[in-house]
């Protein structure tokens, strides 16, 4: 086999791209790790780097790259679910704030979509641009069924996703400190609400009380969008 047949076998095999995907983010965790875990320096970030920097060298197309890494895909499910020891751990206290719970779900998920959807109308992008930005703050699983009920773009979707997921998991501290919020569950809530599950990772190093509001958010956040937003879209068009 000569270099270039290696070279192309290296870059088609879905191998290739699932082991550089696990590798990424362990190199990841060492760096945060070894830099007394900096916000800029996340895991999630040093491999998005690491990951873009070798699909854009090879030319690879996302739905190339998507399809090798499916199987981590199917895991986030999973992953997701075993968010739910935190909540169970702290259940009773949730209850407690059933009422604001409900109301500020409610009124994140309409504000958060309506200030995306209007400052790109603003900016005078496309329909499906628009519709694709929708998404931003409900994980990828749900965010790329959704989008292609609602006639968005599916792999934009993603990026909207990845960008918001990180930027609000970068601020968020900043955020917390300037407006002085010191509640872990206020914290916890609002990394799960508007950073999904990069903001709640982020949530789970601050404490198990943040950790279960931030899945809370998450989950909820996403399941009301999921129902919602395709019944908004299909009254409007």
């Amino acid at each position: 086999m000569n270099f270039n047949a290696l070279l192309e076998y290296v870059n088609t095999t879905p191998l290739t791209w699932l082991l550089l995907t696990l590798i990424s983010y362990k190199i990841g965790i060492i760096i945060y790790t070894k830099f007394d875990k900096h916000t800029l320096l996340q895991p999630i970030i040093i491999s998005y780097i690491i990951i873009l920097s070798a699909i854009l060298i090879t030319d690879t197309s996302y739905s190339e790259y998507f399809k090798s890494v499916e199987i981590i895909n199917f895991f986030l499910g999973p992953a997701t679910v075993s968010l739910a020891l935190p909540l169970y751990n702290n259940l009773e206290y949730v209850k407690t704030l059933f009422v604001p719970i409900l109301l500020t779900l409610v009124i994140t998920v309409i504000f958060s979509i309506t200030v995306a959807v209007g400052l790109l109308w603003i900016l005078d992008a496309e329909i499906p641009t628009i519709l694709s930005m929708t998404t931003k703050s409900v994980t990828a699983p749900i965010a790329i069924i959704t989008s292609k009920q609602i006639g968005a773009i599916p792999s934009l979707a993603i990026g909207f996703v990845i960008m918001t997921g990180i930027f609000g998991a970068i601020m968020g501290t900043t955020v917390f400190k300037l407006i002085k919020i010191k509640h872990d569950t206020s914290k916890g809530f609002a990394l799960g609400m508007v950073s999904h599950a990069i903001g709640t990772a982020r949530a789970v190093e601050i404490s198990e009380k943040a950790a279960a509001f931030s899945a809370l958010a998450m989950g909820a956040s996403g399941i009301f969008t999921a129902i919602t937003l395709p019944i908004i879209i299909n009254l409007l068009s």
